[in-house]
């Protein structure tokens, strides 16, 4: 719709600034809805592959920072989705709960932090706990 408003006033410097970039904005969210429709993700015991626009690999050998984030959409928290996000290689990965099976990656995940005794964060501890992957104390 922002893009026919742009097509019908073309010569008007403020149309052409606020639709051209309202027409912008929705083609690139288009164009990342579109990728990730395309992505996969493969999870085992040795870690997982992503295979979208490239091909990348985690082991959770390699895993080096862990953080999970809860996102509310609404005062009562109730409704909401999380970001899991983990280090491997020097690079970021991260992954939203909209993901069917995002409960056994984050398990997956959680395993593999507790074997390489790696730190977490209160936020990222206290999210893994409310889904019941890990204690809410820290080990000593």
């Amino acid at each position: 719709m922002s893009g026919a408003v742009l097509a019908l006033a073309p010569t008007v410097l403020y149309v052409v600034v606020l639709f051209g970039g309202l027409t912008g904005v929705f083609l690139l969210y288009t164009i990342r809805t579109a990728l990730r429709h395309r992505l996969r993700i493969a999870a085992d015991a040795e870690g997982m592959n992503i295979k979208g626009a490239r091909v990348r690999s985690v082991k959770w050998a390699e895993v080096e920072a862990v953080r999970l984030r809860y996102y509310s959409t609404r005062r009562s928290r109730k409704d909401g989705w999380m970001t899991l996000k983990l280090k491997a290689g020097g690079r970021w990965v991260e992954i939203d709960s909209h993901l069917e099976g995002f409960e056994t990656l984050a398990r997956l995940v959680a395993e593999a932090a507790n074997r390489r005794g790696l730190p977490l964060d209160p936020t990222t501890r206290g999210n893994l706990s409310a889904m019941g992957l890990i204690s809410a104390e820290p080990a000593p």
